[in-house]
């Protein structure tokens, strides 16, 4: 994981601001060149109150935004899962394989979602 990554990546998880090559999160969202690529969110409608991380890659499934996505996984404690790019398009990946294929434009995935995927492939 780059060093500019992991800060980015801590400084979200303690809800702190940070700032680190092209990055930036306000404890609440992650920024990577200005674009929203992961945001924290509380849905109070249910109790107790449900917390979820939305992924983005914002139209631009670079390798930037795939290291900076795959480093909050990471830091999250997804170790297994994180996202690949194979023959052109972006997959979320367990253990290195495909389990399914992302929106590059909208909201690629959550951590419901993440938890789900965890749980079968146990």
């Amino acid at each position: 994981m780059r060093k500019e990554t992991r800060k980015i990546a801590m400084a979200f998880l303690l809800g702190k601001k940070a700032h680190a090559a092209r990055s930036s999160t306000d404890g609440q969202k992650v920024f990577l060149h200005g674009h929203c690529i992961a945001e924290r969110t509380v849905c109070y409608e249910e109790y107790p109150a449900t917390h979820d991380i939305w992924f983005s890659f914002c139209g631009w499934p670079t390798v930037t935004t795939r290291d900076r996505i795959n480093g909050i996984l990471s830091i999250l404690g997804y170790n297994r899962l994180g996202v690949s790019q194979r023959q052109g398009e972006q997959w979320l990946v367990f253990d290195a394989k495909k389990v399914m294929k992302l929106d590059e434009s909208g909201v690629a995935f959550n951590t419901n979602l993440l938890d789900r995927v965890m749980e079968e492939m146990a």
